[in-house]
């Protein structure tokens, strides 16, 4: 073998130095752009960190909403979660959290986190959950989504399965508003046999599910916002998003009609609510109202809860949950057991996908139209 001169060895040391400083500098610039991508993503909010997973807002409850809301409260959430405990995060040995050890995880306003890189990768950078998910907060597990694992793993609803059958769901609750998986994987919708549906060919057949359109599809990957022309990459030039959610967005308008029209028939029981605030935030127990005022009502989702708005004559809108919407004797108006609660469930599951049945037009359209058919018997 010819032994190099200095001048050679010199050169070919060069060449490799302006590699790896290239290679460096490359890489170096992909990490910031995906940084100051992800800087616009919902992801690097720390003011919503602030108001839905620190002690200081939620006291011992940041243990539910701090599992996704912060990122200290995933990264503790999720071995207990690969365990099998999709339930609130634990404090040590498995009893209750407290204020105290969640203000010691990090969900304090001093330090509380949104969804950093390290929520989302392990050190050497690769994803922490992948291929299928766990058992979900939402009562089931989504396998074979490839990548989208993680997505689904906080964008669910939350609140358990639903029985699609159940005449009395026994709350007033509304979806948790990020439920992606729950409509992409055709789950937990009242009146409409779900068990048989299939999940969208979106969850089964683009590889990644959900970072398929969210982030390899996508210029400006983790920003997380899919362009609204990502559909044509599959299904043609001419297929944009608003193809199919024109229809679905005139579906749901007629859902809330058909509830309101409900509601309103019942105007003349409402004797008094527990008046929300969305100014302040403030509640004001049992507010009189003069249910023969009522000129229109619209869905309003609450602090977790269904809940309405509602227009007096005069112009004044009141906001209330839909549980504290009393009659003289001081009993619900529409307890639990009345169709417009699991009307209203179907309603902000599709609203709450925020895709307008993009995830999952087929399910998306047989819920919305079967919740029309039972809210008109």
């Amino acid at each position: 073998m010819k032994r190099l001169t200095l001048r050679e060895g010199v050169i070919l040391l060069s060449v490799f130095l302006i590699v790896l400083l290239s290679s460096y500098l490359a890489a170096s610039a992909a990490s910031t752009d995906k940084w100051a991508q992800w800087r616009k993503s919902g992801h690097a909010n720390r003011q919503l960190a602030l108001e839905e997973a620190t002690v200081e807002q939620r006291q011992a409850t940041a243990a539910h909403c701090g599992r996704c809301h912060a990122g200290q409260g995933f990264l503790a959430w999720l071995p207990q979660l690969q365990k099998g405990d999709p339930g609130l995060i634990q404090g040590p040995g498995g009893t209750p959290a407290t204020v105290g050890y969640l203000s010691m995880l990090g969900l304090n306003k001093f330090t509380v986190q949104p969804q950093t890189c390290t929520t989302c990768h392990n050190p050497d950078f690769t994803l922490r959950i992948t291929g299928s998910t766990p058992l979900l907060p939402a009562g089931f597990k989504a396998e074979g989504v490839g990548e989208g694992a993680l997505c689904m793993t906080c964008h669910n609803t939350r609140n358990g399965k639903i029985g699609w059958n159940d005449p009395d769901p026994k709350r007033w609750t509304a979806p948790h508003t990020a439920s992606q998986a729950d409509v992409i994987m055709s789950k937990n919708a009242y009146f409409l046999n779900y068990e048989e549906m299939k999940a969208s060919p979106h969850a089964a057949f683009t590889g990644d599910a959900c970072v398929t359109c969210h982030v390899k599809l996508n210029p400006e990957s983790h920003t997380f916002k899919a362009q609204r022309t990502v559909c044509t990459n599959c299904h043609g030039p001419n297929f944009t998003a608003d193809a199919v959610q024109k229809p679905i967005r005139a579906l749901l308008h007629e859902v809330e009609e058909a509830i309101a029209r409900r509601v309103l028939a019942a105007k003349e029981k409402i004797a008094t609510i527990r008046a929300w605030d969305p100014k302040t935030d403030q509640y004001t127990p049992n507010f009189a109202v003069r249910g023969a005022d009522i000129v229109k009502v619209e869905l309003e989702e609450i602090h977790g809860q269904q809940g309405l708005k509602f227009v007096l004559r005069d112009g004044r809108e009141l906001y209330s949950q839909l549980g504290d919407v009393k009659d003289a004797a001081g009993k619900p108006v529409f307890p639990t057991s009345d169709v417009i609660v699991r009307a209203g469930w179907n309603y902000w599951l599709i609203e709450g996908d925020d895709s307008f049945g993009v995830h999952n037009p087929s399910f998306a359209r047989a819920v919305l139209l079967r919740t029309l058919e039972v809210l008109q018997k």
